[in-house]
């Protein structure tokens, strides 16, 4: 069947030099040049913190981040950002500096999303930042965007069910317990496993470098994968937006558990509750969903997804 190409927009924010701890920046660039290590140099975790700061969220995604409050006053809506990759570039004077992306699809807003890549937009964006890098100590910090079209390849179906078996080969093992279902005698505790693949979701959120984060980032804006991590981050706003002390208050420690069906979203609850039948394919299916679940949330709401996960993993 043809598939239809997304026309995609990544915006950049890069940070730039400062205009006090210049010994320790000229430092880490000329290591950087000589082709030292620098990734734990002074200057590096002060740009790692930087980038934390304006990246973090103290609590539910009812809390903003700074970086949503500078998009949300630019482009006069409600931003949420899901999720950005962070790196380093090096820019137009040959020297690197720290940066964070994030893709049009990974910015949830009510209006004029098609924007983010509109010359006004990015100046307005660049006004701004004039001043922010006057408070931050910075000589610039500077906006950009690069607009593509997704033209997919015609392997992604079978990479996709690939990465479907790869999450539960890590969760559950290799060929996760097929011959489990030919016994009548073999009971499975869902609700474990679910909680085991949210606890490994987060572990991959944490770990860019990672095959299976590498390979979910490769293919999520790709169809067949593009549909199921929409809904994927529908259901981590969601759980992103729960209030914990209300959770708490109205679950008890031994249904704490029962929370993991959350990650499974609603079209995968219903097929379990229509059928007690679990197949392979369908074990498969709901750990893989409950593990890229997990993983969004943790790069949307690290909060609320390490109390929850800790709620529910304690009995």
């Amino acid at each position: 069947m043809a598939r239809t190409p997304f026309d995609l927009t990544e915006l950049t924010v890069v940070l730039g030099p400062p205009t006090h701890l210049s010994a320790l920046f000229a430092e880490f660039q000329q290591r950087a040049a000589a082709g030292e290590q620098v990734t734990e140099h002074a200057w590096a975790q002060h740009e790692y913190a930087a980038l934390d700061a304006l990246t973090f969220r103290d609590g539910s995604v009812k809390t903003h981040t700074i970086l949503e409050t500078m998009l949300s006053s630019v482009l006069g809506a409600a931003v949420i950002v899901l999720d950005v990759d962070r790196r380093w570039v090096r820019a137009e004077d040959g020297q690197l500096y720290t940066a964070l992306s994030m893709c049009s699809e990974d910015i949830r807003s009510r209006a004029e999303v098609a924007s983010l890549s509109a010359p006004a937009f990015l100046e307005a964006l660049n006004a701004a930042a004039v001043t922010i890098a006057q408070l931050d100590g910075r000589e610039w910090i500077r906006w950009s965007s690069r607009a593509w079209t997704d033209e997919g390849t015609a392997d992604s179906i079978e990479r996709a069910a690939q990465l479907v078996v790869q999450i539960a080969e890590a969760v559950l093992g290799s060929a996760p317990a097929d011959d489990d279902f030919a016994r009548d005698d073999v009971a499975i505790d869902l609700a474990s496993e679910l909680v085991q693949a949210i606890g490994h979701g987060r572990e991959a959120a944490s770990d860019e470098g990672g095959a299976i984060a590498q390979a979910l980032r490769a293919l999520r804006f790709v169809d067949p994968l593009r549909t199921e991590w929409a809904r994927v981050t529908a259901d981590a706003l969601y759980i992103g937006a729960l209030d914990m002390s209300l959770v708490r208050h109205r679950v008890t420690r031994e249904d704490a558990a029962g929370l993991a069906f959350l990650y499974l979203g609603k079209q995968r609850a219903d097929q379990l509750q229509q059928s007690g039948e679990i197949t392979p394919r369908f074990r498969r299916e709901i750990v893989a969903k409950t593990f890229m679940t997990s993983y969004a949330l943790e790069r949307l709401a690290p909060k609320v997804s390490r109390e929850l996960f800790e709620f529910m993993s304690t009995r």
